[in-house]
This record gives C-alpha cells, structure tokens and sequence, in this order.
C-alpha cells in the first residue's frame, strides 16, 4: 500500500482523507492524477493549488488549478481537495456535521501567518461552528529534525523551542498547529497529530530538510469517492 489512510478518524461513510508514501514525485500532475484516479476519486474533480508558503485559502466548488493559495476548502461532494507536501504539514480539517472540508498546506511561514486559523474562520463563515470541525495533523518534520534560526524562532512563542547547536533551535511546529487549532475552537478530542517525522523517517517520506531541492512531493488527498455518491 501506498498511502496512508485517515478517513475513520473522522468516522463518516463515504468521505475518505489520505496521505501517500514516497513511492512517486506527486509533484508530477501525471503521477498525482493516478494516485488520485487510483482511490476511486474523480480525476476531473481534481483541486490543485499553486503554494507558496502563504497564508491564502480559497473556497472552491470545482475543479481547478489556483495560484498562490495554500489552503482549500469545499462544500461540494464531488470535488477532490489536494496539496503537495514535503516536511510541511499537510493539515486535513472536515465536519461531519456540515461535509464541508478543507487541505491546508502549513509551513513555518505559513503557521506562522496563521493559515490554519484563517481556513478555520472561512469554514465558519460558511456556517461551521469550530467545535465541530475535525483536524489531522498529517507526517511531516519533527521538533528532532527542524532545526532552525533566531529569525523563525522569534516568531513563535519561546515554549515551542528548545535548545540546538550555537544559536540554533528546534522548533515543534506540529504543536504550534494543535495550538492553533484549539485556540480556535476546535476541541482536543477532535484532532489527530500524526507524530512520524518526514525526516527521519527517510524509507516513507520526502524531505526538503534531508534531501534539498531535488527532493520529491508527497500528495494528501480529501474528498468523497465517486462510489460514495
């Protein structure tokens, strides 16, 4: 298998949540569109933002390409939300209550401009109450590999960090998200953080921070099978 599968966690026929391995670069349309084909989603409902480490997110009721967002979101069952991830968290939110549902693509910069919160306040916008929405924290670097500098850390509140080399820290920003989220109504009981380290863990996963530039993309994936309909 060649994925990873979240769609109990939100416990709703139908809707499914997935994450792939690094078997493929899923920074290959070609490649994304197979995965996704694969599921026994519709390619053709297939949302593919163009991210830039933003704190843009944008309510889609179709398929279509978007430039410079880094969340989606929908309340319409036939679309199919991605994002391409590789170190940053891939954050799945859905209500299971309303269907409506979103794939947040969360970076430094990006948490650090609060994209979850903002995705959180459309969702409500669009009638969700927060106490409602269920979040995965999908595999992405962890507090031991994400070293960084004095000019990301002071970002974050100081809790977040702890001692590296020189004036180097490492950063938990899975947990900087789950803070986020409960700050914003979500309730603890309703979020999911997976804890595998992208990299670390260098057989399964990508990773920008181990590999560089020439690293591949893992593909997370939300929506409704077409034999769900």
């Amino acid at each position: 298998m060649n994925y990873i599968d979240y769609s109990d966690h939100f416990g709703v026929d139908g809707f499914n949540a997935f994450i792939s391995y690094r078997d493929q670069d899923y920074a290959n349309l070609t490649n994304r569109k197979v995965f996704t084909t694969n599921l026994g989603f519709d390619v053709n409902e297939l949302v593919i933002p163009n991210q830039v480490h933003s704190k843009r997110v944008k309510m889609v009721d179709s398929a279509c390409l978007l430039k410079e967002t880094d969340g989606v979101i929908s309340n319409v069952k036939n679309v199919v939300l991605s994002i391409q991830v590789a170190d940053c968290i891939p954050l799945f939110l859905f209500n299971p209550i309303s269907h409506q549902f979103g794939m947040i693509h969360s970076g430094w910069r990006g948490t650090a401009q609060c994209i979850g919160p903002n995705a959180i306040h459309i969702m409500e916008t669009y009638g969700d109450n927060a106490k409602d929405v269920m979040a995965i924290i999908g595999p992405s670097i962890g507090q031991c590999c994400f070293e960084v500098g004095p000019e990301v850390t002071a970002q974050f509140d100081r809790t977040y960090s702890i001692k590296g080399k020189n004036d180097r820290m490492m950063l938990d920003l899975k947990n900087i998200v789950k803070d986020q989220m409960l700050a914003n109504g979500l309730l603890g009981k309703n979020i999911l953080v997976d804890n595998q380290c992208t990299c670390c863990e260098k057989e399964y996963f990508f990773s920008y921070r181990r590999d560089g530039q020439e690293t591949g993309r893992m593909v997370a994936i939300s929506g409704w099978r077409q034999s769900s309909f």
